[in-house]
């Protein structure tokens, strides 16, 4: 059985060992033991609760494989984002003008630099291993964050956020960090991308540029990618719009990649989940309808895929599954559909 939990101390070599499977596309999580030990006590902390729900808090999770001990993928929620680091995005603008004179009306579009997303709360860091990705695994692995939301709804932000890798060519070339970011950072777009994911990112309002980009003033191949999203990132945004999640004309800075957000009122699996109390253990069969169930800790939750029997405000599970989760009767556990649509 996969289970979904947070981050612990005890897990710092597996995760290393994970990290350095990612191919390096994934800068939230570099294969780099220092950085590594920072973001594990960060996350401990914040499911501690000891940390300010004001302050800039991580809940990092990890995919585990409990029969073997693997930790298989991860995923993470950050809340109160733009607070400690400041936060930037790109808002495509745009602009009429119209000409009596000549009868003409002419639409632009401008990149403009913001800081709106200040405050909001982010899921990011999804990675699972090429081998575990069937059966829904992805799937357990990304609404695993919205049963962490819907357990503990003051912690996180009314709106949740999610950006997505921008485009890039069949060069694995990112066309608008080419014609753009180039221009006022003098670096390469991973030096870059590296410094900001793990929150070096002062150099951002110091070289970025502070007022309005023309979109048509791009070069094409740049043009066309804003807005774009990386081949291989299709799946990820496919599971976000199944709960709800929208582009909103807001793109990264450095890709053009576009950021997605949702209500967290309207994600579709927190629309669906119950609390349920566990009035009795039996053994279930092995069904395709599973539900995905958590429990509601943070420091201890757990999230899977399970066979459970509802009954009105109750649930039975299984023995077995009760020992996995680590709770008993009397219990409440949040339950949603396996599937969010």
């Amino acid at each position: 059985m996969l289970i979904v939990r947070p981050i612990n101390d005890q897990d710092l070599d597996k995760l290393f060992e994970l990290a350095s499977k990612t191919g390096g596309g994934m800068t939230s999580m570099p294969a780099d033991y220092k950085l590594l030990e920072k973001r594990i006590s960060t996350s401990v902390q914040s499911c501690k609760g000891d940390s300010n729900d004001n302050d800039s808090n991580t809940y990092f999770m990890v995919l585990e494989d409990v029969d073997s001990g693997d930790l298989v993928g991860t995923t993470a929620i950050y809340t109160n984002i733009g607070r400690d680091h400041p936060f930037y995005s790109y808002k495509v603008m745009r602009v009429t003008q119209r000409c009596a004179e000549l009868n003409k009306v002419q639409e632009t579009k401008l990149l403009t630099l913001t800081n709106d997303y200040t405050g909001t709360t982010e899921i990011g860091s999804l990675f699972l291993l090429p081998e575990y990705r069937f059966g829904g695994n992805g799937s357990l692995l990304s609404r695993s964050r919205y049963m962490v939301i819907n357990n503990h709804p003051d912690k996180f932000s009314d709106k949740i956020i999610a950006e997505m890798r921008g485009y890039r060519d069949e060069n694995d070339r990112s066309p608008v960090w080419d014609h753009l970011g180039v221009h006022f950072f003098g670096m390469a777009f991973d030096e870059a991308d590296v410094m900001s994911g793990i929150g070096d990112n002062s150099f951002v309002a110091d070289l970025m540029p502070k007022y309005p980009i023309y979109i048509d003033l791009l070069n094409s191949q740049a043009r066309d990618a804003i807005g774009k999203i990386f081949s291989a990132t299709a799946p990820a945004l496919r599971m976000l719009e199944k709960e709800g999640f929208h582009y909103n004309d807001y793109v990264d800075i450095f890709d053009g990649g576009p950021t997605v957000e949702v209500y967290r009122e309207n994600i579709v699996t927190i629309k669906n989940t119950k609390t349920l109390t566990i009035s009795r253990f039996q053994e279930l069969p092995e069904t395709k309808n599973k539900m995905l169930v958590s429990t509601k800790s943070l420091i201890d939750f757990k999230a899977c895929l399970a066979d459970v029997l509802i009954k009105g405000d109750d649930v039975i599970i299984s023995e077995s599954l009760a020992i996995i989760l680590g709770v008993g009767l009397g219990d409440q556990l949040s339950i949603a559909p396996g599937r969010a649509g």
